[in-house]
C-alpha cells in the first residue's frame, strides 16, 4: 500500500520536480539552446527519414530517463519512509 502512494506522489508532482530544479539554473538554460541549435544543424543535413529514426530513438532515451528518475524519487521516498519511523 505504501508503495501506491509514493507512486501517486510522483505521478502528481512529476511534472514540475525536474522542470522547478532545472528551471531557473543558467547553465540548464544554456545547453538547452545549444542542444536545439544542434538539432536544427543536424535536421539540415541529414535527410527527413533519418530525422525521424533519431527523434523515435531521442524519445526512447527521455522515457528511459525518466523511468530512471522516478526510480530514484521512489528509492529516495521509500529511504526517507523507513529512516522517519
Amino acid at each position: 500500500m505504501e508503495n501506491q502512494k509514493l507512486e501517486a506522489c510522483y505521478s502528481e508532482h512529476s511534472s514540475t520536480i525536474f522542470s522547478e530544479m532545472l528551471g531557473e539554473d543558467e547553465n540548464y538554460r544554456r545547453l538547452k539552446k545549444a542542444k536545439i541549435a544542434s538539432e536544427k544543424a543536424l535536421q539540415s543535413v541529414i535527410g527527413n527519414e533519418a530525422w525521424k529514426q533519431y527523434l523515435a530513438l531521442d524519445e526512447i532515451c527521455n522515457e528511459l530517463e525518466c523511468a530512471r528518475y522516478k526510480a530514484m524519487y521512489l528509492a529516495g521516498a521509500a529511504d526517507y519512509e523507513k529512516l522517519s519511523k
